[in-house]
């Protein structure tokens, strides 16, 4: 670990600090979460040490990644169509400059505490939940996505809640302190997000999450053998009784069934019908793209008349990067994603498990949802990945991991 490391481990920063609490904002209006992130940037600036932050950035295993994409897309900007809209469509490609910066404070006691705020925040979004379902809740604007679904912030309440379930986990199989209240918090999240919480992505994320979780610490012995047995029955159970997870789950395979059939799908199912159109667009241009903004100008022309004319996005990162800024474009985010899980992978422990858990959630997000065309994902994101992330310097996992790995 560089010496920059420990200046920023011996004397937290206020920009530090402000992280750290940032992940309860993500669980209410977006405009909360926005005032923290400038919050952060202004204690950033006056907070100096600038040379030290960019190379911060440089030691990051992220750093060429997210400086490949942002040179294809700057390639896209310059040699491809520009329609109305494009620099908003651009800035939303350059998500991950979000995170070099966040990383940019280094690593620091403020992982832990970030960690055990999202969590909290986990604790509070699942209890509101149950308010709500009592009608205990006020009609207040603070509230208003756990008692009505609301579109993308609702998904991303259960998606946050889907991370914090496999987070959680992974803290009961690699702690042995308070491991009895670490359980009922699991259990107290997964039932709000199972029951209540009105997404396919976020429960899907969280069977995805424990069941990497339980691979992970997977031996021979009878803990192992218990820890198997009890999260096949959390989802089981939920399974079991929790309606609308399993209608949700059940009608989209019969969506499926119907399209390859040719038959007609229900509302959900009308991402398949995205799907193909958006298809249609990449067969144009599959290796280079259409151009940054041009699928919101393509699509309402071949889907006009259809119940997906006016949607802003296909719902599915993969498709809209091919779309958009071609072969080239779509290997270049998945060097970003490929690179997540090589990190987690090398530097293993908790950390490890953390960083690899987020970033399949990610990378199934991008298949369902615009996980990062939409800012209000894509944010979110970018302040769960700066916890594992900060301070990984790309010469040296193992001995970062040693340090660091736990936040202990």
């Amino acid at each position: 670990m560089t010496d920059r490391m420990n200046l920023f481990n011996s004397n937290e920063t206020k920009a530090q600090f402000i992280l750290s609490l940032l992940p309860i904002t993500l669980f209410f209006p977006i405009g909360i979460g926005y005032t923290g992130i400038v919050l952060f940037l202004v204690a950033l600036l006056l907070g100096g040490h600038y040379g030290d932050r960019w190379q911060a950035i440089k030691d990051s295993p992220m750093f060429l990644p997210v400086m490949g994409l942002l040179v294809v897309t700057c390639g896209a900007g310059l040699f491809l169509d520009r329609p109305v809209g494009f620099w908003k469509a651009f800035m939303h490609y350059q998500i991950y400059l979000f995170l070099l910066v966040f990383i940019s404070v280094g690593a620091g006691r403020w992982q832990q505490r970030a960690l055990n705020v999202f969590f909290a925040g986990a604790v509070l979004a699942a209890t509101l939940f149950y308010l709500s379902r009592l009608q205990l809740l006020p009609n207040w604007t603070l509230f208003q996505n756990y008692i009505d679904y609301a579109g993308n912030k609702s998904i991303l309440l259960g998606i946050l809640l889907g991370i914090a379930g496999g987070w959680m986990l992974n803290e009961i199989c690699a702690k042995r302190d308070h491991k009895l209240l670490r359980i009922v918090a699991f259990l107290y999240i997964a039932a709000a997000l199972l029951f209540l919480a009105k997404t396919r992505t976020g429960s899907l994320i969280f069977v995805f999450g424990c069941a990497l979780v339980v691979l992970r610490y997977m031996t021979f012995s009878w803990r192992s053998v218990l820890l198997l047995i009890g999260t096949v029955a959390v989802i089981g159970v939920a399974w079991q009784t929790a309606s609308g997870f399993r209608e949700r789950l059940v009608g989209t395979a019969h969506d499926i069934k119907a399209f390859v059939d040719g038959g007609k799908v229900s509302a959900d199912g009308i991402r398949l019908e995205m799907y193909r159109l958006t298809s249609e667009i990449i067969e144009e241009h599959p290796i280079v793209g259409s151009g940054i903004g041009t699928w919101a100008v393509k699509y309402p022309e071949k889907a006009k008349g259809l119940e997906s004319e006016s949607m802003a996005t296909p719902h599915n990162d993969y498709l809209l990067y091919t779309a958009e800024i071609g072969v080239i474009g779509v290997a270049a985010l998945l060097w970003i994603w490929l690179t997540q899980l090589i990190v987690a992978v090398r530097i293993g422990g908790e950390n490890g498990v953390r960083l690899f858990t987020i970033g399949v959630a990610i990378m199934f997000g991008g298949l369902v949802n615009a996980i990062l065309r939409d800012a209000l994902f894509g944010i979110a994101f970018m302040v769960l990945l700066a916890i594992p992330l900060a301070g990984i310097n790309r010469h040296a996992y193992r001995k970062h991991d040693n340090h660091y790995g736990d936040m202990s």
